[in-house]
Formats: C-alpha cells, structure tokens, sequence
C-alpha cells in the first residue's frame, strides 16, 4: 500500500491538474465507505454544505456565473474534503508513515539521476518561458517545475521532523539521505517559492526544537547551523548565480513575477470584490472568458497566480469565513508536543499557497489531514522529544477497515 500511494503521489499530476489521481483515489474512497456504511462521506457533504449553500446566493445575484463551472469546483472541494477526513481520522503506525515518506524519497531520487543523464522533456521543462532567471528546470512527471519543488518541499519538512526526533545515527543516516535527494530535485526544479517557503517552515520547527528543553547540545547545534549559514550565505551571493540575482530582484521588487503574483493580484481580488458586492465571481468562475475580458484591464493574464486570492475572489466573504473557521481549527489541534512537526508542515503548505499553488490541489489537503490527525502522533509518555505512534499494529484480517493516507 505504501508503494501504491508513493506512485500516485509522483504520478498524481501527468495526466493533468483538472484530472488529479488523487480525485480517482477520493471516489474509490466514498465507495469503500458506501460499501462498509461508515458516515465519513456525510461528513465530507456537511463540511461542503455552507458552500453550496453560498453558491445558490452567487448564482442569485451574479447573472454571469457559470453553473457548469461552479458544480465542477464544488465537486473538487468535496473530492479533496474526502482526503482531508480520511487522513485526519486515519490511524497508522510510524513505520508506516516513514516507509510512505521514503519510497517517494526514494523514487525522487531515482528520477532525478535519470534525469541528469538524460534530459528529455519527460521529465525537464527544457525552454520555460515563466523564469526568466533559468530556462532549463527539472519537473519530474509534475504539472510544471514549481509543483516539484513543492512536492519534495514537504518531504523535507517530514524529514527534517524526524531527524529532530531520532537519537539512532543509523536511522538518522537514512533520513539524511533522503533530505539530500529531495533537496537535489528542490535546487533543480528552481522553484523559488518552494525554496522560500522551504525555508520559513525550517526556521519555525527549529525555534519550537530549540524552546522545547534548552540543552548544551542543542545550543551548539544551533551556533554551528548559525556559522555554517552564514558562510553559505556569503557564498551564495558572492557566485552571482540565478537564484541570487533572482532573489535580489525579488528584494528590489524587480521581479515580476513576484510582483504579479502579489501586488497585481491583489488589485484585481479587491476590483473584483468590490464589483461582486463582496459575494465573488462564483466559486470556479474565475478562468472564465467573461472576468478575464472584464478585468484585462486591471492587469488580469489568465489567473490570479496566488492560491488564496484566488479562492477569495471567486468566493468573496464566504471564502474568507470558511477559511478563517478551517485554519483555526487546524491551529487548535495542534498540541504540544506536535508543535515542531506540525507548525513546520502547515507554515510551508500555507506560504506556498500565498506564493503560488492552487487552492484544489489534493496535496494541500492530505497536508491539511496530517496536521488535524490526533492518532499519527500520539505523545511518548517517557519524552515529549520522541515520537510514538501509540495504535496497535494493524493484522492483515483487520485490513479491508484500515483508512488510506
């Protein structure tokens, strides 16, 4: 099973984004759960219920929303809901969990010495005509090169979370192995918002590692990551290589993607909220020919390339009330001793989704999952600095019951 989702997760995307495996995984799910009479696809409706409800309201008042559109994005919202429940209410062992973790690690990092030795557009995007800094960059079988920097961004984050915890050097050993072939294909795919939200994500889990038991230790560690990054930041800009000078633009805000993606999205959620009367365009309305005409004007090309303008523009004040519930109810059950592994996943999946993303993707969702999971880590009576995983290993008998990730 573990093999299974490994290669729906590395696979999930090449037929296309509107055609996401994961979508196939979620109805297999809800006629599993049909089939054994569980409620759990009744939860998944009643999450959706407000949002429907609110789609009526937009097709009252808004005579240019497109029905077919909107039942599309509803049904993607639903799809990805079903994830969501089924992770959250999951229960799986930590063996498990790290034999899922380290068979993508470990199919990453087939693929990309495959393709250091062969560039095919297979796996490249060989003349990209969004980075302007590097033409050349590593998808793997991902919609573009952007959404493999974010695919391995979180396998680092879970690694990084387990190295935190183990005291083994062998397993250790392994984990770092796997971090290293994940941040290979990071470098690159040179997706910058990964990188960036990459690194905001370590920073906070390394602040919660440190403010859990001040040791000796760790305050060496903490001096010597300090020395050693500051030398590989002095390296960095002395190469002058594209991510510096891409960096620098994105300081100087030169760059215009980034500016784009910020300040002109911005523009035009605000343009479009205020014509809405603050109800939105209609929730998958968004890429219609209507608002892109409508809104040319304003700066529109295509899409609003930030995941949660995006969703807000279409959903209005709706979209801002569903997520503000969702988020903090995310952030509530967080506990403790969860902090350092569950913070880290859910600043990434949320500054990634600022810089760029999509709100439907299922990752994000299954990411959402891990984070509302009570059961995957369970807390070490010995140790808050260990993680358990507290549920009985589960007997090939009792598996036609067992959820999947």
């Amino acid at each position: 099973m573990e093999i299974i989702f490994a290669s729906i997760y590395i696979l999930h995307q090449k037929i296309s984004a509107n055609l996401d495996l994961f979508y196939f995984l979620s109805i297999v799910l809800i006629l599993k759960d049909v089939i054994e009479r569980r409620s759990l696809t009744w939860k998944a409706a009643g999450y959706v219920y407000f949002a429907v409800l609110y789609a009526f309201l937009q097709i009252l008042v808004n005579d240019h929303v497109e029905v077919g559109r909107l039942v599309i994005n509803l049904s993607k919202l639903f799809l990805n809901i079903v994830l969501f429940l089924q992770v959250k209410e999951m229960k799986a062992g930590l063996n498990s969990f790290k034999k899922i973790i380290y068979a993508v690690s470990a199919i990453n990092l087939v693929l990309l010495c495959i393709g250091m030795v062969h560039k095919t557009k297979l796996l490249w995007r060989l003349d990209d005509d969004v980075n302007l800094y590097q033409k050349v960059r590593l998808a793997l079988f991902y919609a573009e090169p952007s959404e493999a920097s974010f695919h391995a961004g979180i396998l680092i984050v879970i690694l990084v979370s387990f190295i935190m915890r183990e005291t083994g050097l062998r397993k250790n050993m392994i984990n770092l192995f796997f971090l290293f072939a994940n941040a290979g294909v990071v470098i690159v795919s040179a997706g910058m918002g990964g990188m960036l939200s990459l690194g905001l994500a370590l920073t906070v889990m390394y602040i919660y590692y440190l403010g859990e038991r001040i040791s000796v230790p760790k305050l060496l560690a903490a001096m010597l990551l300090s020395i050693v990054g500051t030398f590989a930041l002095s390296m960095f800009v002395a190469s002058n290589n594209s991510f510096y000078m891409r960096f620098n633009d994105i300081l100087n805000g030169t760059d215009g993607s980034v500016f784009y993606r910020f300040n002109v999205s911005a523009r035009i959620m605000g343009q479009i909220l205020e014509d809405s009367n603050f109800i939105g365009a209609g929730w998958g309305n968004l890429n219609t020919d209507t608002v892109k005409n409508t809104y040319y004007s304003h700066g529109l090309v295509e899409i609003i390339a930030n995941s949660f303008m995006y969703v807000i523009a279409e959903g209005g004040i709706g979209a801002i009330l569903l997520l503000f519930v969702f988020l903090v109810m995310l952030v509530m059950r967080i506990r403790r001793h969860e902090r350092v592994f569950k913070y880290g996943l859910l600043i990434f999946i949320l500054s990634y989704q600022i810089a760029g993303g999509y709100f439907t993707n299922p990752v994000n969702w299954i990411i959402y999952g891990l984070i509302a999971n009570y059961t995957l880590l369970s807390e070490d009576k010995k140790s808050l600095h260990r993680f358990a995983f507290n549920i009985p290993r589960i007997n090939q008998n009792d598996y036609s019951k067992r959820e999947i990730v």
